[in-house]
């Protein structure tokens, strides 16, 4: 008989144990989870670990789990089941309930934990669309643990006593009566994946001076960040533009489409990091050219009519900027971040996630990856 291991896989809503044996692959783990969870099996979504030298890393589904660099002191060996890729559109790519809930509880925590920079007056109205998806509509007699639903970043700014911020969530909660709950949840995940940080992960990256710089891989490709500012990306590469991605040892090359641009280096120092940046663009790659070719076939549809959702949207820009000019009397600018700092910049100049994007791409390839090169260290 094979040995078998107990693993412990915690999730956004708890935890699940199971035995498995030497020989069961990580699709067939993810395929065991899904149906335990009663969701869909949804490809978005992967086992995270700390593998025996203590670095992050996800289980390759195409690999037997027990021969992956688990950690051997581990008993029972510890998973964390959470999405490792991003939908672009959630209304077209999440259409079951369960993982729409999954997946919106693991925002909800990047933004809570402020993991996912998002501004004062939206992380009130998360917070009131959270309250209308758990608890329904807003009455009286309700309470809520403002500690818990709002960064700890944002409470310190404002001089307001957890009660007063109480009545700031419950104003714009009560707003939202009679929106059904799971229209809540997808309301804030609508308007969650137009933050800047949304699906982003960052890694410690060199280019040729040795300036240390951010590269932000994502759903729509990679971005370069100055190492002070995490909210704006200073050069950007689409998938569309990018035909090859390698690493040997500490050299990133990636190839571009256009044959005049040179190819684009940077450096990152660990061997087994460098393999889940390699993995995780890859995987971004694929479900790129996939949403592409959906989207030509006509598979995505909006949930929603154009009309219904432009008046959501000059509602909820109504309420932002009425709970804005709120907290703003109660504000100490003094306690502002750099992330705070850069946010309210792109406002004025309005500019949005998108609109930086594409500044971050404009021009043609040679003259981003030339300079990237030429990146000093005043970044």
């Amino acid at each position: 008989m094979p040995s078998t291991k107990k693993l412990e896989i915690s999730h956004v809503e708890g935890k699940e144990e199971f035995e498995i044996g030497a020989k069961l692959m990580g699709q067939e783990l993810l395929d065991q989870m899904c149906e335990k969870l009663q969701m869909d099996i949804c490809p978005l979504f992967s086992f995270g670990y700390t593998d025996a030298k203590g670095h992050g890393a996800f289980v390759k589904l195409e690999k037997k789990v027990l021969s992956q660099d688990l950690s051997k002191k581990e008993d029972p060996k510890l998973l964390d089941f959470r999405a490792k890729y991003f939908p672009e559109s959630v209304a077209d790519e999440l259409t079951h309930p369960t993982v729409q809930r999954l997946f919106w509880r693991q925002i909800k925590q990047g933004i809570v934990e402020d993991t996912i920079y998002c501004p004062p007056e939206l992380c009130v109205l998360f917070a009131a669309q959270t309250q209308q998806f758990e608890q329904g509509d807003c009455s009286a007699e309700m309470t809520l643990d403002v500690s818990q639903a709002l960064p700890q970043r944002v409470l310190g700014q404002h001089s307001l006593t957890p009660p007063e911020w109480q009545e700031v969530v419950k104003s714009a909660w009560s707003k939202l009566k009679g929106t059904p709950k799971q229209a809540a949840l997808m309301d804030y995940l609508n308007i969650a994946q137009d933050l800047e940080q949304y699906g982003i992960t960052y890694f410690e990256v060199t280019n040729k001076k040795k300036t240390n710089l951010w590269l932000g891989v994502h759903n729509l490709g990679m971005d370069v960040y100055e190492y002070s500012n995490k909210v704006t990306p200073r050069l950007g590469f689409p998938w569309s533009e990018i035909r090859n991605i390698s690493f040997n040892d500490k050299k990133f090359t990636i190839k571009m489409v256009s044959k005049e641009a040179p190819d684009f280096k940077f450096f990152s120092p660990r061997y087994k990091l460098n393999k889940r940046i390699l993995q995780l663009c890859v995987g971004n790659h694929q479900f790129f050219v996939t949403r592409r070719q959906a989207q030509a076939a006509g598979k995505f549809s909006e949930g929603e009519d154009r009309a219904t959702l432009e008046s959501k949207l000059r509602n909820t820009k109504d309420q932002l900027l009425s709970i804005r000019q709120n907290l703003d009397s109660k504000k100490d600018s003094t306690k502002q971040t750099a992330e705070d700092l850069e946010y309210r910049k792109n406002q004025e100049a309005g500019n949005d996630k998108f609109k930086t994007m594409k500044k971050a791409q404009s021009g043609d390839a040679k003259r981003r990856v030339l300079e990237f090169e030429d990146l000093d260290a005043e970044c």
